[in-house]
């Protein structure tokens, strides 16, 4: 019999032989990594180009772009894509950031052929309805209107021009006339540079054999849709000199604050004990932040501190709405929080929390066949290998509260950051 009152015993985690993902090339060069794991019949398949904000001349023209190749090809209506989709079970998500567009599907596996027959279509023959389009954009035009009502996002747009300059892809600067300045001649025009084979790589996951690689080669491997690759365009950062910014949001009772700075890369040897930093700071429920300006102080239901890793640039960023009575507050309990990181040694009892805290998220990235593919992207859009999570593991057993006071105070001064406040007056 099992005697429930003995702990069952701790074993630390030294190492994950995880499921890696392979390498194939179509015979038009597309790169097509795929990690076949699992037990179900089903497939996700990424199609990623560098079809991102980077490469706009035109605001909105990436994101309406990819939206729109569900909306017609030449062989199919979006009524009978849709319909496609939906009879056979299967799911379409379109994506554009700032660095891709993503065109993601997932089918079971025997359906794949007649699912990948239709994603062929709308990927190399996208036709750009005018009527759609007009519906789209007037669909996008309210959501940018309600979305922009709400003080986090009026935050964030500032944020991100305070960062890296208005005029830089990475900075949030759209405008309502942008909408009625976009045609379809734009859109075709960034459809005919980015989306094609030249600029395109494959990520695959599931059940993924010979057959599903032969599909690949069959639908997506010709030279029916090679054309030169777009050179990369280059541009600076130019971050506000003024540290502090306020936007003002007449009659509303919560303010949004975001406080950060500009952050190493993933390559950087630093990157990986910021992490943990960052995390004892505000990444996780039982925080520095959160223990402090919710438990504590009741400022805010809830405060977080977390860094967004971009291909050419990375950024730590706090995050919080408050009432407008506690932004003041707040700000001096966030400045508060990182000079104790800076003072004061962590206790080994809040570092074991968190290293295992770390450690069970480091697992659930590894949890099947999707969560496999997306971790290998998350590398390889960066260029590294998985020796990235050898070494992750390595710092996370390793990692001393010295180090980490070290790290704090060179990375986390509060004089550092900018500040960008959006609600009414302060008060």
């Amino acid at each position: 019999m099992l005697n429930r009152s003995i702990q069952p015993t701790v074993n630390p985690i030294e190492h994950i032989d995880m499921v890696q993902a392979e390498k194939r090339l179509l015979s038009n060069g597309i790169p097509v990594y795929f990690v076949n794991a699992g037990s179900q019949d089903v497939a996700k398949i990424d199609f990623i180009f560098e079809a991102g904000t980077w490469f706009q001349k035109s605001n909105l023209v990436a994101s309406l772009c990819n939206s729109m190749l569900e909306e017609g090809s030449q062989n199919f209506s979006a009524a009978e894509i849709a319909e496609r989709f939906d009879f056979y079970g299967a799911y379409i998500q379109l994506v554009a950031d700032q660095s891709y567009g993503y065109v993601n599907v997932v089918s079971l596996g025997k359906h794949l052929p007649s699912i990948l027959e239709v994603t062929e279509d709308l990927l190399k023959r996208s036709v750009f309805p005018e009527h759609e389009l007009g519906v789209l954009i007037d669909k996008n035009k309210q959501k940018w209107l309600l979305e922009n009502e709400k003080v986090r996002t009026l935050c964030q747009k500032k944020f991100t021009q305070v960062m890296f300059g208005e005029e830089h892809p990475y900075a949030i600067n759209n405008k309502l006339e942008d909408f009625d300045q976009i045609n379809r001649e734009m859109l075709v025009n960034f459809y005919q540079s980015f989306y094609h084979s030249g600029n395109c790589r494959i990520i695959a996951a599931g059940r993924i054999d010979e057959s599903v690689l032969d599909l690949l080669e069959a639908h997506f491997g010709g030279t029916d849709w090679l054309r030169q690759t777009a050179s990369m365009p280059e541009y600076n950062i130019n971050q506000d000199a003024q540290k502090f910014h306020f936007v003002e949001k007449a009659n509303g009772s919560q303010s949004a604050i975001r406080v950060g700075k500009l952050w190493v890369s993933k390559s950087h040897p630093d990157y990986i004990p910021l992490a943990i930093l960052v995390t004892i700071l505000g990444g996780y429920f039982g925080s520095r932040l959160m223990a402090n300006i919710r438990e504590e102080k009741g400022y805010t239901y809830g405060i977080g501190g977390f860094v967004l890793s971009l291909k050419h640039a990375d950024y730590m960023v706090i995050s919080t709405e408050v009432g407008n009575e506690y932004v003041e507050p707040t700000l001096k309990e966030i400045a508060v929080e990182m000079r104790r990181l800076q003072t004061e040694l962590i206790s080994e009892n809040e570092l074991e929390t968190v290293k295992s805290y770390l450690l069970g998220e480091f697992l659930r990235d590894f949890d099947g066949p999707f969560a496999l593919a997306g971790s290998f992207k998350s590398i390889n859009d960066f260029g590294l290998d998985y020796t990235f999570y050898d070494t992750y593991l390595q710092v996370i057993r390793n990692i001393t509260s010295a180090e980490l006071m070290t790290l704090a105070q060179q990375y986390l001064n509060p004089e550092d950051c900018h500040t960008v406040v959006a609600g009414s007056k302060l008060i």
